[in-house]
Order: structure tokens, then sequence, then C-alpha cells
């Protein structure tokens, strides 16, 4: 695992936010199911990967970028999208902004109130050829890793407490 996403000092409340919202969207989104693994294990550096970013703005501004392998991600949105969509490299792409955008949207409602609370961009989402290309992943914590039948979604997550919040 990246020593950069070694699960760090973000506050269970936190990582509960991100991980139910994830699992949340999975299954109303999509109908699928999905297991959280206990610690959240990274992907291999080796593979084609879709990451969705989105920034969480605030007075201590953070991140929540979602990763998954190109496989994986082409899987979810075989099941999101209806029967007989074609699916490009686009929509597929739309396809994890959305639920990057869906997860961070969840998880501002669980969280407000708390010194974690933000308010949200639309997501960025890029292809990249390894797992260590994306920028987003290297001040970040790896909050949760799930898996589901096309693979696993990473959540990963840049969030510091704002003082006084």
């Amino acid at each position: 695992m990246n020593d950069s996403l070694a699960t760090s000092e973000l506050p269970p409340e936190v990582v509960h936010a991100f991980t139910a919202a994830a699992m949340t969207a999975l299954q109303e989104l999509a109908q699928i199911e999905a297991i959280a693994e206990l610690p959240p294990q990274s992907e291999p550096a080796f593979e084609d990967f879709v990451a969705a970013t989105v920034r969480l703005m605030r007075k201590v501004p953070g991140t929540m970028t979602l990763v998954l392998t190109a496989n994986a991600a082409a899987g979810l949105a075989a099941r999101y999208l209806p029967e007989g969509t074609t699916r490009t490299d686009e929509m597929i792409d739309d396809v994890v902004g959305e639920f990057a955008n869906v997860i961070a949207g969840q998880s501002k409602t669980v969280l407000k109130g708390t010194p974690y609370h933000f308010t949200l961009s639309i997501p960025v989402v890029a292809r990249v050829s390894s797992f260590t290309r994306i920028p987003e992943l290297t001040s970040g914590v790896l909050a949760a890793t799930l898996s589901f039948e096309s693979g696993k979604l990473l959540v990963v997550l840049d969030l510091s407490p704002c003082p006084g919040a």
C-alpha cells in the first residue's frame, strides 16, 4: 500500500459517513451489494484507473477521491445505466463522477454541525495509467475500500477538522 494512504487520524464518524454513503449509493443507484474491507486495501499500481475528485470547500479545504480500475468503473456503469446505453469512456467517467457527487453529498449531510462539514464542488474525473499517478492520493487517507461484483471502489479523503466549527 502507498505509505501516503495508510489509515490515519480520521475520526470514526468521518470514515463511517463516507463508507456508509458509498455503500448506500452502490445499493440504491446500481442495486450492487458491497463489502467494506477492514483495514482498507489499495489497488495495485499497474492497472488503468478512473478517479473522480470532489473538492470539499471550507476554511480548511479538502478532497474526496473515488478510485476504481477501468474495468470496475465499466462494471459499475453497466449496472447503473439503462440497458442498451452505449458505454463509452466518457459515459463511464460521467457515472463515476455521479457516484462521487452522491457520496460526497450524503456525507456532507451526515457531517453537518461537525468540524468536518463542507460544501462541495462538481467532480473532476481523470483516467490514469497507474494508481500512483493520481495526484490527490499523495495527501489523502484511504478511508474505505468497498469490494463489489466488478472490483473495488476506494474512497480517499484529505479532510482535516476546521477549528471553531
